[in-house]
């Protein structure tokens, strides 16, 4: 199937490039990462922390004598001993007596004061998650993003099957229906619940949308609609953080975040299928119509040459169309490789990523302010990849993000764990690992739609997603855990990870100007001719020798 694959990628090439159509599709799928990243980290906002005091026994004092509570307008002129003064702290009352002695009242639900709804109301103050409920914060997270995994492996497949497109539109809409009826939760319970399946469904978008938008381009422009997609991804930040600042009730912000889906409803009936799975799939007669409408907008010629070459190769395909699992990312030594490196990449990530993006409203300084700018320069690191992956391909600049984030994690770990004072470096070395990691994100999206062939993409995005949802599972616990049980900070823990995945992106295949993959067999010979050269300097002439056998 390897003159498919390359018939395939002429046709794709063909069709004008960066065309008027291609640019216009790659706007739209790209614009859905908005409500994705809005929600996948509105947690930063939601479960941020509340000052707060406990107003327990404000009306009551105790009987010294006793574990009774006594009423104050129930005690008698002579009661003794009584209370001389009493203090509020975060999780209890302290009453102190006429007699020196104290007695400390801890606070239960509803006792709890918090900063009027105006400054800031989020699901700490609505189901009072503080003091011995405080890690209920860091629960929801990882609830959702347990969701996030599921989505990852269940709509992976069955974007392979039924098309990227029916899974992106689904999952864009139902999506927004949950998030609105998120907004109306009357309990913890229900809030957890309701953001675990909108993490099933918010991954369903992000793996098709991300395929579709993919598939739409050739080799060289492939890492352009990359970063494209990634942009939207710095931009929700900063739409994030503005939203929250005038939003200062979470039910409010998590209104808006899901009505910003709204304006898609028009997709339908403009975004169309990907026309390289309609090829694989043999859709020919759906192919054809959209390959004309492709060539209608960007007033180009039809290409009946590319087309009829590509017919002949799928004719003598069609009745070979064969089903895919995830065993068969697994088939081969190279694929096995490839898929079990990638997990561990994907991980890394994300567990980085996403476990310095919830610690941003607890650094020092405005937390709204750092939120900003986290994305504005996430936007312009992203900006930063598209001519490294065009100048040095794709494994270079991973190698590089990864072991420079994890230096910069490494150093805002130590510092933050063993000195005091220098809580500006411990910022600035943060976010700069962030940042690193953001840049990890987007070359890795791109490389990763490359390192699999188009009947497996989307299982292996997907599963690769599952481990990226592990990681971000794992953050906000490794957040909360890691100075309570090894007595350092999270971050730490980020470098090392990230320093070791460096190492790992070595023996992975370099994917830079190389057609896409179509079959199992077209992505193992890739890699077994990278090895090859990786070995023997002059590996480009056997690579040579072993494409024309």
């Amino acid at each position: 199937m390897a003159i498919a694959s390359q018939n395939a990628e002429n046709l794709i090439l063909s069709l004008g490039g960066k065309g008027r159509f291609q640019l216009t599709i790659l706007f739209l799928a790209a614009f859905t990462y908005v409500p994705l990243v809005l929600n996948h980290v509105i947690m930063a906002f939601h479960g941020s922390p509340i000052p707060h005091k406990c107003m327990a026994g404000s009306d009551i004092v105790i009987d010294t004598n006793s574990t009774n509570f006594v009423h104050l307008n129930n005690l008698r002129s002579d009661a003794k001993p009584y209370v001389t003064n009493k203090t509020h702290s975060k999780c209890s009352t302290t009453f102190g007596y006429s007699d020196g002695q104290e007695k400390v009242i801890e606070c239960t639900s509803g006792q709890w004061k918090y900063s009027p709804k105006h400054v800031q109301w989020n699901i700490v103050s609505e189901f009072d998650l503080v003091c011995s409920k405080k890690y209920l914060v860091s629960l929801a997270t990882t609830i959702y993003f347990m969701g996030v995994m599921v989505g990852g492996l269940v709509f992976g497949d069955l974007a392979d099957r039924f098309g990227r497109l029916p899974v992106m539109l689904f999952t864009l809409y139902a999506s927004i229906v949950v998030g609105l009826v998120t907004a109306f939760s009357v309990s913890y319970i229900m809030f957890v619940c309701l953001r675990f399946v909108h993490g099933i469904l918010i991954q369903g978008l992000q793996t098709s949308a991300y395929t579709l938008l993919m598939e739409l381009f050739g080799p060289k422009d492939r890492p352009f609609a990359g970063i494209v997609a990634e942009l939207f991804f710095g931009v929700a930040f900063m739409i994030l953080a503005g939203l929250a600042y005038g939003l200062r009730d979470w039910q409010h912000l998590q209104i808006a975040a899901s009505l910003v889906g709204l304006v898609t409803l028009f997709y339908p009936w403009v975004v169309p299928e990907s026309l390289r799975w309609l090829i694989m799939k043999g859709r020919r007669e759906k192919a054809e119509k959209q390959i004309q409408r492709i060539c209608n907008t960007n007033k180009i010629p039809f290409p009946n040459k590319c087309w009829d070459s590509l017919k002949d190769t799928t004719d003598s395909q069609a009745n070979a169309v064969k089903q895919y699992n995830l065993t068969h990312l697994f088939r081969s030594w190279s694929m096995t490789k490839i898929t079990v490196i990638c997990f561990y990449l994907w991980f890394t990530m994300s567990v980085s990523y996403y476990g310095l993006t919830f610690k941003i409203t607890s650094f020092k300084g405005n937390p709204y302010l750092n939120f900003f700018i986290s994305g504005l320069v996430e936007s312009i690191t992203f900006v930063s990849c598209i001519p490294l992956m065009n100048n040095f391909g794709r494994r270079k600049p991973l190698m590089f993000s990864f072991a420079i984030g994890g230096v910069m994690c490494l150093s805002s770990g130590f510092l933050n764990s063993f000195t005091s004072g220098l809580d500006d470096l411990v910022t600035a070395f943060a976010l700069l690992g962030k940042c690193c990691m953001a840049c990890c994100f987007a070359v890795f999206f791109v490389y990763a739609s490359e390192l699999y062939p188009t009947v497996v993409r989307n299982i292996g995005l997907g599963a690769g997603m599952f481990f990226a949802r592990f990681g971000s599972v794992m953050a906000p616990q490794i957040n909360q855990w890691a100075g309570l049980l090894l007595r350092i900070d999270g971050i730490f823990i980020f470098g090392v990870l990230a320093v070791v995945a460096s190492a790992l992106v070595y023996p992975l295949p370099e994917t830079h100007q190389k057609n896409l993959a179509d079959t199992l067999g077209e992505a193992e010979t890739k890699a077994d001719v990278t090895e090859i050269e990786s070995l023997n300097p002059e590996g480009h002439e056997l690579r040579q020798g072993i494409v024309q056998a």
